[in-house]
């Protein structure tokens, strides 16, 4: 009896809610993260060792938030459930979830405008024109409604089904991409969806392993100067140390930061292809995990993931950036994180203090920092005020009435722990 009642009221988790506990899990192994620790100050001191006169600014590990964790992977769910709707189609239940995770993926008073997108009869794009304009609605999410529409317009045998498909190729896909020469106006991403065709949907059908990220924990090296007294391994740095050395006083900032990023390009190259550097730091690079970003707003860095050989659910991410395009990447810069769609910093409101300690417990990464002493390499693990200035920088104003009260709120907090 007991049994029955158990199973007839049993509540089957969500795959968003299995994906979240595993990574929280993830979050809290103590031995994982000093694994990342112990590789961290590793990393850095092989760095170091190899070119012993470059300048670093103190490197920085980063924790996800919790905010963040269920961010990703409500987006990865929403990419899975995309593609495998464009691909093979997917059941009633699977379609209401996929709208309902889009919906509460942007700002309230824009959800009923694209509900109402999302289940009206498609007879023009002139809802979803006014949609895709929307600067508030992230890109990941503006992919997803052009993925659901373009299944739904070939799936429903609309009646201006090729006209409709060619306008969206041409404003939103490939076309569009090639038309601007910037690859980011491409929003359908559709050769994705034929790749997928090609190998298989498998994965895809593994909720559990895709929503899975390989970033959780997270490890920054940013090159500040590569003096002329470094020795090269590639003939690209080579080349370009001497072109600074023969550069115009105006250039040399330009041609140092090429420098930055010829040698973090290097290390890159030679720790990924280092048997014994990988055996001796027991990793491995994870398959497809390097990624040399490039992109329009200026970004450019090195990222690579790792994970444990005794321990492959253990992984890491490696990013090697200059200081240039690291400042880029900061508050007001041309490449800021607030500039990314979607990608808001938001400050707790101070109004109260317990509702705000509980959000920015939600919303803080943990970081850590290696600080240099005599030529060796020690790590610090950010306070939780130390933290909210890294991530909050050139977000709010350090002595507005809001932040003076915030770090007050912390201290107090601080206070009663001890």
């Amino acid at each position: 009896m007991t049994n029955t009642l158990r199973q007839r009221y049993k509540v089957e988790k969500s795959n968003i809610e299995k994906a979240y506990e595993y990574q929280l899990a993830l979050k809290h192994n103590q031995e994982y993260e000093e694994k990342v620790n112990n590789t961290f100050i590793a990393i850095v001191n092989l760095l170091k060792k190899e070119y012993p006169d470059i300048k670093l600014e103190p490197p920085r590990g980063r924790e996800k938030s919790y905010n963040s964790i269920r961010n990703k992977i409500i987006k990865l769910e929403i990419e899975r459930l995309c593609k495998l709707y464009a691909i093979e189609g997917i059941s009633q239940e699977e379609k209401e979830n996929l709208y309902q995770l889009v919906i509460d993926s942007i700002e309230q008073e824009m959800q009923g405008e694209v509900k109402q997108l999302l289940d009206a009869e498609i007879k023009d794009l002139n809802s979803l024109d006014r949609i895709m304009q929307e600067k508030e609605i992230p890109d990941h999410i503006k992919t997803a409604i052009l993925r659901i529409i373009k299944t739904r317009i070939e799936r429903e045998n609309v009646e201006n089904r090729q006209e409709l498909e060619t306008q969206i190729e041409e404003k939103y896909g490939e076309t569009a991409a090639k038309k601007s020469k910037q690859l980011k106006d491409n929003l359908l991403h559709w050769e994705c969806i034929e790749e997928i065709k090609k190998q298989g949907t498998e994965k895809l059908h593994c909720p559990f392993e895709y929503l899975n990220f390989k970033d959780l924990r997270g490890i920054k090296i940013i090159v500040a100067d590569v003096p002329d007294s470094v020795e090269p391994k590639e003939k690209e740095l080579k080349e370009l140390i001497e072109q600074r050395k023969n550069a115009p006083k105006e250039e040399k900032t330009k041609y140092n930061d090429l420098c930055c990023i010829s040698l973090t390009k290097e290390f890159a190259y030679e720790l990924m292809e280092n048997e014994e550097w990988l055996k001796q730091l027991n990793i491995m690079v994870l398959p497809e995990g390097y990624k040399h970003k490039e992109k329009q707003n200026g970004y450019i860095a090195e990222h690579i993931k790792f994970c444990y050989r005794d321990h492959p659910e253990y992984t890491f991410e490696l990013q090697l950036r200059s200081m240039y395009r690291e400042d880029l990447s900061r508050a007001n810069g041309a490449a800021a994180h607030d500039k990314r769609s979607g990608k808001k910093r938001i400050f707790p409101s101070t109004e109260n203090k317990q509702q705000f300690m509980e959000e920015l417990r939600y919303r803080l990464p943990q970081y850590t920092m290696l600080k240099n002493e005599n030529d060796e390499y020690s790590l610090h693990k950010c306070s939780i005020e130390e933290s909210v200035l890294e991530y909050y920088l050139g977000y709010i104003k350090l002595d507005s009435e809001e932040y003076v009260k915030a770090v007050q709120y912390i201290r107090e907090m601080e206070e009663e722990q001890r």
